[in-house]
C-alpha cells in the first residue's frame, strides 16, 4: 500500500458534486477539445519551454491557465467558474512568478472560439484561426519580466492512454481526459529588468481535465516531459492516493509523433536524490529506466529551488538528463 506519508492533495478543498465523467466512449476530439470543458470541476492548459537567448543563455518559461468550477460563486457578477494564471520564468540568478485569479463572466478572464484566444487581463494566449491552437501569440509577464512569443507545430497532437483516457490508477477510479503538443517551436523576446532577449527553442504543451484530481484522496504526482536528443519525446508519470497503491505509466513519442503507452511493468521511475526546498524534502534526482527500448537515464534539476510559492504550492523546473539518452526537459511534483 501507498507509503506516502505527509503528501497532501493540490487541489484539496476544490471537491464539487460534478457527475461529469471520463470515459472511452467518449474520446478526446480536436480541435473541439482545445476549448473548456464546464461540466468538469478542473482543468489546465499547460506549457512549459525551454529557451535560450543569443549567447546561449537558459530562459526556462511556464505558463498555465487553471479552471475551477465553483457553482457556490455564481451571481450576476461571475459565471461560477474561477481561473488561474500561473507565470514562472527561470534564469540562472533569478525566479520571476506571478499569479492571477479572476471570475469568468466578468470579462476579465475566459475563452473565445473564432479566432481561438485564451485572456486574464493582459495575459493572453492569441491563436489565428477558428477553434485552432496553433500557431498561436503568446503573450504575459511574470514580475520584471514580459514575455512575447510566437507558438508553432508541425507535428501531430498526442492523445495519451485510451484515446486521451488518461487512468491515474490501476483501477481505473481517479482518470482525466490529456492529450500533448510535446514539439512546441517557440521563437520571440523577453524583456528581464528592461533588458530585451531575443530568445528560442523547444516547448511542451498539456491540456487535462478532470473532477476527480480534486479529491482528497488525490495525493499528488510525479510528473516528467522529455525531450530527447535524438528527436524523442516521453511523458511520464507516478500518481500517488491514500490508501493505494501508487500507479506509474507515461507514453514514448517517436520523431514523427507515432506513440506507445507505457504501463507500471515497463516503466520504473525512482528518487534518488532530495535536497531542502521551501522547508519541504523534495526528490529533485530520479532514475527512468523502459528495458524494452534501451532506455536508462538519470535527471537532474537546472537548480534546485524551482517552486511555485502560489495558493495551491507546487514544484515546477526544468531538468536535464543523461545516461543511454541525453536530452531535458521539465519535472512536476505535487503534494510535496
Amino acid at each position: 500500500m501507498s507509503q506516502d506519508v505527509g503528501r497532501q492533495s493540490l487541489f484539496n478543498g476544490l471537491k464539487a458534486d460534478n457527475n461529469a465523467q471520463v470515459s472511452v466512449d467518449n474520446p478526446v476530439q480536436l480541435p473541439q477539445d482545445h476549448a473548456p470543458h464546464g461540466a468538469f470541476q478542473i482543468e489546465w492548459w499547460y506549457l512549459t519551454l525551454l529557451l535560450e537567448n543569443l549567447q546561449g543563455e537558459p530562459f526556462n518559461y511556464q505558463f498555465t491557465l487553471f479552471k475551477f468550477a465553483r457553482p457556490e460563486m455564481q451571481s450576476n457578477w461571475g459565471d461560477g467558474y474561477v481561473w488561474m494564471g500561473h507565470s514562472s520564468l527561470h534564469t540562472k540568478q533569478a525566479h520571476y512568478f506571478s499569479e492571477k485569479f479572476a471570475q469568468q463572466g466578468t470579462g476579465v478572464a475566459g475563452f473565445e472560439a473564432s479566432p481561438l484566444q485564451f485572456f486574464m487581463d493582459n495575459w493572453q494566449w492569441q491563436g489565428e484561426q477558428a477553434e485552432q491552437l496553433l500557431p498561436a501569440t503568446l503573450t504575459s509577464s511574470a514580475q520584471e519580466a514580459d514575455i512575447n512569443l510566437h507558438l508553432s507545430a508541425s507535428n501531430p497532437y498526442v492523445l495519451h492512454g485510451d484515446q486521451g483516457v488518461s487512468f491515474k490508477t490501476a483501477d481505473g477510479r481517479y482518470r482525466s481526459y490529456y492529450y500533448s503538443q510535446p514539439f512546441i517551436e517557440a521563437s520571440g523576446q523577453i524583456v528581464v529588468n528592461g533588458l530585451e532577449h531575443q530568445v528560442k527553442g523547444i516547448g511542451w504543451y498539456d491540456h487535462e481535465w478532470t473532477s476527480q484530481l480534486a479529491d482528497e484522496e488525490a495525493l499528488g504526482w510525479d510528473w516528467f516531459s522529455l525531450h530527447f536528443d535524438d528527436g524523442r519525446k516521453l511523458m511520464a508519470f507516478t500518481m500517488h492516493v491514500d490508501n493505494g497503491d501508487s500507479y506509474t505509466t507515461g507514453t514514448l513519442i517517436d520523431a514523427q509523433g507515432k506513440t506507445v503507452t507505457l504501463g507500471p511493468d515497463e516503466l520504473n521511475l525512482k528518487a534518488l536524490e532530495t535536497r531542502q526546498v521551501v522547508a519541504r524534502e523534495i526528490p529533485v534526482s530520479w532514475s527512468l529506466s523502459i528495458p524494452s527500448f534501451d532506455i536508462a537515464i538519470t535527471t537532474s534539476p537546472f537548480k534546485a529551488e524551482q517552486w511555485n510559492a502560489s495558493r495551491f504550492a507546487y514544484y515546477e523546473g526544468a531538468i536535464s538528463f543523461t545516461g543511454s539518452h541525453n536530452g531535458k526537459g521539465f519535472m512536476e511534483l505535487t503534494g510535496y
